[in-house]
């Protein structure tokens, strides 16, 4: 058990200097990872802990321990590694963009149209709430993260920016004959939320601004902002803000690790976030999460007025102090999912002996080889595949429970779906040509059939490439965060 505790130490240490201390011994990651199988249970905690502490460093010693004969070590070596490749996976994607600010008297809608232009970032003025567009500005930084540039700037500019619950959906034009219905074009995704300043003080909110993903405590005066009095449940709502470029769908949930209020005495809370199930735009009224998403009157159907703003996300909290003002401490990470594009999906080889044998993949994606039939006198072959994915609808209905499903979103580029085929040797090959294709869609199941024709052999493997659903984690640590 001392033994233990010097390790515990060691490795915590090092990872209270940050991110440029250096990795722990690798005698103390080994001791650490023996400690897993311990007698004690307490010392086994302790020691996942640690390594989970630890960082990066401790992954080629884990990736070792998952195949220890002892199974508890291997199993708690397992849970480790996962959480280590997750956090670097992340940090490795959500790199943000650095900029450096030069503006001296540059008129405001100029400066604002440039750093648009070189964060990426969807920044707008709000003309009703800005008096003077034309007035110059003056703001020069070093290199910073793209969101605390924006930070920079609105404080030098004199710009406060502007949180909304709900987006206002776009009129549509009406029609005379009601047996046609036009719909309001679908929900924006978080990445498309304009970023809205206005005149006023910057206020900096607890948050992070460090990634590519800024994610920020909104003010105590958020309307959206729940208080149970007397139990100590309280809903705050965090504003996750992903730039551009990340192929982002949706934020399933947040964790909180610690949360000290001013008394300080330790709560807890974070969630997953509850999916709501599909609407049925045939029944009566439409309701998500207690909101009329689509209502029928006798006339016809009447468009909701307002889109929840999918950058805004509910954080459930239990307070030990029930009259608690704030947060001392609010720790925990943000669980995201974006699409890595062009990705493996499935792979099948030997495709004669695999013919008619589906093959399961990632993302619920299935690959099966129906025909393969050859040309005359063995010159050509023609390969018919059959591919199954998850249906786009249930994609679209996740991430736009409150809207119609029509019309469809368009798919960002890369983020289609096509089979690959490669020769014994590996080398790709490319059919002369590809048709026949059949689709079938059952609302929960994409079904696609696809005859490809080579002018020699029959490929010896194929794989389907697709877009990828991948979990990333931001972390947020936050300080002197208010309470509603």
């Amino acid at each position: 058990m001392k033994q233990l505790l010097t390790a515990f130490g060691v490795i915590a240490l090092a990872a209270a200097a940050g991110a440029s201390a250096p990795a722990p011994p690798s005698s103390s990651v080994d001791l650490l990872i023996t400690q897993l199988g311990a007698d004690q249970f307490t010392d086994r905690e302790a020691a996942t802990a640690a390594l989970e502490a630890s960082g990066p460093a401790a992954i080629p010693a884990l990736e070792h321990a998952v195949r220890d004969p002892n199974p508890e070590v291997a199993r708690r070596a397992a849970g480790v590694l996962a959480k280590l490749q997750r956090a670097a996976d992340s940090h490795t994607r959500l790199v943000a963009r650095t900029v450096r600010l030069a503006y001296k008297d540059v008129p405001l809608g100029t400066a604002v149209n440039d750093l648009r232009a070189r964060t990426g970032l969807n920044l707008t003025l709000d003309p009703a709430n800005v008096a003077d567009p034309l007035r110059l500005v003056t703001c020069e930084t070093g290199d910073l993260p793209a969101w605390e540039a924006v930070a920079a700037f609105c404080r030098a500019a004199g710009l406060k920016e502007v949180f909304v619950a709900e987006l206002e959906v776009p009129k549509t034009e009406p029609r005379r004959n009601r047996g046609y219905y036009t719909p309001p074009p679908p929900a924006p995704p978080a990445d498309a939320v304009p970023v809205t300043l206005a005149d006023g003080k910057y206020v900096s909110l607890p948050g992070t601004r460090a990634t590519a993903v800024r994610v920020l405590a909104l003010p105590a005066s958020f309307p959206a902002h729940r208080v149970i009095l007397g139990t100590g449940e309280v809903t705050l709502h965090f504003d996750v803000a992903p730039a551009p470029g990340l192929n982002w769908q949706d934020v399933n949930g947040v964790r909180v690790t610690k949360a000290i209020d001013d008394a300080g005495r330790f709560g807890g809370g974070g969630a997953l976030k509850e999916l709501p199930p599909p609407a049925d735009p045939f029944d009566g009224a439409v309701l998500v999460n207690r909101r009329m998403a689509l209502r029928f009157e006798y006339d016809g159907p009447v468009a909701p007025t307002a889109y929840p703003n999918p950058r805004v996300v509910p954080v459930p909290l239990r307070l030990a102090t029930p009259s608690a003002r704030s947060l001392r401490l609010l720790e925990g990470v943000v669980v995201c999912e974006v699409a890595i594009p062009e990705q493996p999906l499935v792979t099948v080889e030997d495709l004669t002996r695999r013919a008619g044998i589906p093959v399961e993949g990632l993302g619920g994606a299935k690959v099966t080889v129906l025909e393969i039939r050859h040309g005359e006198k063995g010159v050509g072959a023609t390969v018919r595949v059959q591919t199954e994915t998850p249906s786009p609808w249930q994609a679209q209905r996740r991430l736009n429970p409150w809207g119609p499903l029509w019309p469809e979103q368009s798919r960002p580029v890369g983020l289609g779906t096509q089979i690959k085929a490669f020769d014994a040797a590996g080398k790709p090959m490319t059919p002369a040509s590809t048709s026949g294709n059949q689709f079938s869609e059952d609302g929960t199941t994409l079904s696609t059939v696809t005859s490809m024709t080579f002018a020699g052999a029959a490929p010896a493997k194929l794989i389907f490439v697709g877009p990828k659903p991948t979990l990333v984690e931001i972390p947020f640590r936050m300080e002197n965060v208010p309470l509603p």
